[in-house]
């Protein structure tokens, strides 16, 4: 037979239900632990959902932070070209010799004719001596070297010949025209940005850092051997090696006129934000 319920105890629909049942079957004890089972299933849920939600915006956040990238110092690094062999200057032509008048007395050849006809008398075989055989007489220095007189001969003056740079394959550091990214640094700055990509290795690690690259720049503008000067790893390195061989054609340099190779050192920098 069941205990009835003290009249002190508080009276509760479950009691009034079970007042003459069995209590024991389970049914009665789920009823009873209904309210604080419903509330702690409510605030785990509340838990699990602010975890959740917790979660997804810190890995978001993350996502975006990573793929910033911060290129910059893109500065090339020059070095003095070896020096232009220096022109032959032309030499100075000689004076003129100066010519020494002579004495000269007219050779005529032996004439029979009247006397009365004799207008020139021939010189004596003394005057001969001491003077040039020409066709006119002309006071001048005496002289007992025979000689012929022959108008002088003035050379033409020497062809010099600048030397001209050879046409050759010489890697230049510096020269008179840079050569220059098609748009300038800004368009350069620009491909950059959008071909660079973070490696993932990388972002797991978290690490940073600048890469120097090297590349000659061709006659025609082509980028050719290209090559890490100072590497940080973590795929840094292979990274900055690939979009520096898909750049485009750049504007060759030139030195005395002449398209030329010239050498560029640039640093990339990689930067999480």
């Amino acid at each position: 037979m069941e205990t009835p319920v003290p009249a002190t105890t508080p009276v509760t629909l479950d009691e009034i239900l079970f007042e003459h049942r069995n209590k024991d079957y389970g049914a009665y004890e789920l009823r009873k632990s209904y309210t604080s089972t419903v509330n702690r299933a409510m605030w785990i849920g509340i838990t699990a959902f602010s975890a959740l939600f917790i979660t997804s915006y810190i890995f978001a956040h993350q996502k975006e932070k990573v793929e910033k990238v911060t290129i910059v110092d893109l500065h090339p690094s020059l070095i003095k070209p070896d020096e232009i062999p220096p022109v032959v200057p032309l030499p100075e032509p000689e004076p003129p010799k100066e010519i020494v008048e002579v004495k000269k007395e007219k050779f005529m050849e032996p004439k029979v004719v009247e006397t009365t006809e004799m207008e020139e008398v021939p010189p004596t075989q003394a005057e001969l001596e001491v003077a040039v055989i020409s066709n006119v007489d002309k006071e001048g220095k005496e002289t007992t070297d025979i000689i012929t007189e022959t108008p002088p001969v003035i050379a033409p003056p020497a062809e010099v010949k600048i030397a001209e740079i050879e046409e050759s394959n010489e890697t230049f550091l510096h020269v008179e025209i840079q050569p220059t990214f098609v748009g300038g640094a800004s368009e350069m700055y620009k491909f950059l940005g959008k071909a660079l990509k973070y490696p993932s290795q990388a972002q797991r690690n978290n690490v940073e850092g600048r890469v120097y690259m090297s590349f000659i720049v061709e006659k025609d503008g082509s980028i050719t051997d290209v090559q890490i000067a100072k590497g940080v790893g973590f795929g840094l390195d292979e990274e900055a090696t690939r979009v520096v061989k898909l750049m485009p054609k750049w504007i060759p340099g030139k030195q005395n006129g002449r398209n030329v190779r010239v050498k560029f050192t640039i640093p990339v920098t990689f930067k999480l934000e």
